[in-house]
């Protein structure tokens, strides 16, 4: 209950953070592992938000200091890293590798809307940057995309560039630095994290066109005949497999 309007992105923002945070903690989010594990549940929503406002929402930094037991800590059990009132929340200190690491996958998916004809009225890309950490100290990253504003402000060929929309970062990303000259700049936190989404409105062909006939010869048969088209890897001709499945 608030008595002015309330910011609804940050409303549901936090929600899904909720979220996030307890399947770290239970694995599966239920009624009934809500119910079991009421008193973890308790203490972490004390942590994740004071007065009314979201606080630290890290997982990996709330699992140092709140076990996943579930009964109440006991005296000498471990107390708040200084990391939760530290700039840089979402990372410890003092973590220390014998080999230095950065993995990153770029995963992206393709959404299609196509007409009753099988023309493709609007296609886009969804995609995200994930990546898993494994560094020593105080990292700072920096990560260069080929994005049209960039390439523009810099007098670079825009042939290949793409137009970056939706694009959502994570909380250690410098949104002033990108602003600037839209060098991706952070601290990234320790382990796996999905530092960037995005979205390209761009016209895509289709991976996998799928056609499909149904013939009914009686009130207890039903043919279906599914035609998968698929192309090659020169995008110019286009392999057929058909699948025929009656029911009776």
């Amino acid at each position: 209950m608030t008595k002015n309007n309330a910011n609804a992105a940050l409303v549901f923002a936090f929600l899904y953070k909720i979220v996030e945070v307890f399947k770290e903690y239970f694995k599966e989010l239920e009624e009934e592992s809500i119910r079991d594990n009421f008193v973890t549940v308790y203490e972490l929503m004390d942590e994740v938000m004071d007065f009314g406002f979201p606080q630290t929402t890290d997982s990996q930094i709330l699992q140092e200091y709140i076990t996943q037991r579930g009964h109440k800590l006991e005296v000498g059990a471990p107390r708040p890293p200084a990391t939760v009132t530290n700039a840089v929340s979402w990372r410890s200190e003092g973590i220390k590798y014998r080999k230095n690491e950065v993995f990153m996958d770029v995963i992206e998916s393709v959404n299609l809307l196509v007409s009753a004809s099988g023309s493709v009225l609007r296609s886009e890309i969804v995609g995200s940057v994930k990546m898993k950490v494994v560094l020593s100290g105080m990292p700072e990253l920096r990560l260069g995309l080929n994005d049209k504003l960039l390439f523009q402000n810099t007098g670079r060929d825009k042939g290949k560039a793409v137009e970056l929309e939706d694009v959502k970062f994570h909380q250690c990303v410098r949104l002033s630095r990108f602003e600037n000259d839209r060098t991706i700049s952070f601290i990234p936190p320790d382990g796996d994290c999905e530092l960037m989404s995005y979205r390209l409105n761009t016209h895509v062909k289709p991976l996998i066109w799928i056609e499909s006939v149904i013939e009914k010869y009686s009130h207890s048969r039903v043919e279906i005949m599914v035609k998968v088209n698929i192309p090659t890897a020169e995008w110019r001709s286009w392999s057929r497999s058909s699948l025929i499945c009656s029911f009776v």
